[in-house]
């Protein structure tokens, strides 16, 4: 599978405290709109990331991970319940 560019359209802003920070805006798969959103103001821009084209299959595989700890989680529970 290919990977994929993706691009996080951000935006600095300041905080309740005056501090400035990044505020994501949007997301988008093409760099030709992510230019278009920077190019509009000086506090707009983009990042870059890439994201496998599996990225689905590795998802499902930590879902059945964290499915699989619950579980022995209530076995656990149960197994001590039952000893007392």
């Amino acid at each position: 599978m290919d990977d994929y560019q993706v691009f996080v359209l951000t935006r600095l802003v300041l905080d309740g405290e005056g501090q400035v920070k990044n505020k994501i805006a949007g997301v988008t798969f093409d760099v030709l709109e992510a230019e278009s959103y920077r190019d509009k103001d000086v506090t707009n821009d983009f990042e870059t990331f890439t994201v496998l084209g599996d990225w689905r299959e590795g998802a499902e595989q930590t879902n059945l991970i964290a499915s699989m700890r619950d579980f022995r989680a209530i076995v656990r529970s149960l197994q001590d319940q039952a000893l007392r």
